[in-house]
């Protein structure tokens, strides 16, 4: 789904995901549901603004980080994140609201 062929579906996307990260707050956030959204959320991404776009990499470098770091368990050893931290569940969310709302500001008007 290409941004600029339908920016009210982009829009709708990226406000969908958006609800998700209000969700998870009001959860806890249980690890395993973040999980769940954060692969969601690369998935909508990718479809939209394509891998190597750099809509997707500010998401990446804001959400994504990997490999073991001090008190975060890393995403691909597949072991849950912690909650609280530069690199816990909160963080990220914080971080990814803010690419999220960044790139619904910036679609073209529908």
């Amino acid at each position: 789904m290409p941004v600029r062929s339908n920016p009210a579906r982009a829009r709708a996307r990226l406000e969908e995901l958006l609800k998700g990260i209000a969700a998870l707050r009001g959860s806890g956030p249980n690890p395993f549901d973040y999980d769940l959204w954060e692969n969601r959320a690369r998935e909508v991404l990718e479809a939209m603004y394509g891998p190597d776009s750099p809509e997707f990499a500010r998401y990446a470098e804001a959400v994504l980080k990997r490999g073991r770091l001090p008190g975060v368990r890393g995403l691909e050893e597949n072991m849950t994140l912690n909650i609280h931290g530069p690199w816990g569940i909160l963080a990220r969310l914080d971080r990814a609201e803010t690419v999220l709302r960044q790139l619904l500001a910036e679609l073209p008007s529908a």
